[in-house]
């Protein structure tokens, strides 16, 4: 944009920002050195500082950091480059509240066609960026007990895998559902088997590492991914909790229940390497566990 905007503002600044504060969106200029020159009323609104404030300062001035560096580094990629801008930012340090807003900068020149600054704009898609999240929060968790689901699973475990295959590690899958659960929903109703659900769900997460996660994959179906251990006995050990932690519950709701826990295990890659071999495998020897006396839990032989 070839236009002296410094000029133009000395010369007419009263009708100038006149026109300028009419603006709804918010409005800021800097001189090539990163000064602001000017703003407009919707810029002070979101930013919090007066166009007095503001002018003659650098970002260095004004905002945190973190933040500063993000806006000076950006600034000089357009006067570097020349023409338009365009990118997303959390500016929610500088600006206080929450706040996701997209800029749209120029830069603008003297009649020489010199680079003397920058025009931009600022868009803000708060709202639109926290409705993505919550409808992928949504999409990748299930809604009665708020763990991860299958869909998350799929995610996870594409990119455990790839991180284990490149340092050469192994991890594990447990296959789970809980004993005699049908029972507690046909004796007890519906409503009590979801609550049931959501207490069990807590309380498995609860006994887990941080790097280890549960989902729910169906009914009372449920996964475990250990993306890394350092023995069977550990995963042995993890079992014999999980299987304790649900078998103890006894009493739920001022009820009496008697319920428990199976599960079937699993090694990446050495019972295969996608998820679908893994949950298959994992969910027919699960239905063996069952089947025993004295442990509840049982792994996949080797191929």
């Amino acid at each position: 944009m070839s236009f002296n905007l410094v000029h133009f503002i000395s010369e007419h600044e009263q009708s100038f920002h006149e026109v300028f504060d009419l603006v709804p969106i918010p409005l800021f200029a800097k001189d090539k050195q990163g000064r602001y020159i000017t703003c407009n009323h919707a810029y002070e609104k979101i930013s919090g500082k007066s166009r007095q404030d503001l002018m003659g300062r650098t970002v260095f001035d004004l905002w945190p950091k973190s933040q500063a560096e993000l806006f000076y580094l950006k600034d000089k990629e357009l006067f570097d480059s020349g023409g338009q801008q365009l990118y997303e930012a959390d500016i929610s340090a500088s600006f206080g509240n929450k706040c996701i807003v997209q800029f749209h900068k120029v830069t603008f020149s003297n009649k020489e066609g010199e680079t003397i600054g920058l025009l931009g704009a600022i868009f803000d898609i708060t709202e639109r960026k926290v409705m993505e999240d919550k409808l992928k929060y949504l999409g990748n968790h299930d809604p009665l007990t708020e763990l991860p689901n299958r869909r998350q699973l799929i995610n996870d475990f594409g990119h455990e895998s790839k991180r284990a295959t490149r340092s050469e590690r192994k991890m594990a899958l447990y296959y789970m559902d809980i004993d005699r659960f049908k029972k507690v929903n046909d004796d007890l109703g519906h409503d009590v088997g979801d609550a049931l659900l959501q207490f069990i769900s807590e309380k498995v997460k609860n006994l887990l590492r941080d790097s280890e996660i549960v989902y729910r994959v169906g009914g009372d179906e449920f996964c475990i991914l250990v993306p890394e251990f350092s023995s069977k006995e550990q995963l042995k050990v993890l079992a014999e909790r999980v299987i304790d932690c649900i078998s103890n519950i006894n009493h739920f709701g001022g009820m009496e229940i008697n319920i428990g826990c199976s599960i079937g295990i699993a090694i990446f890659p050495e019972n295969g390497d996608t998820l679908f071999n893994l949950t298959s495998s994992a969910d027919k020897v699960m239905y063996i566990a069952k089947k025993l006396q004295n442990v509840h839990y049982c792994f996949v032989e080797q191929n």
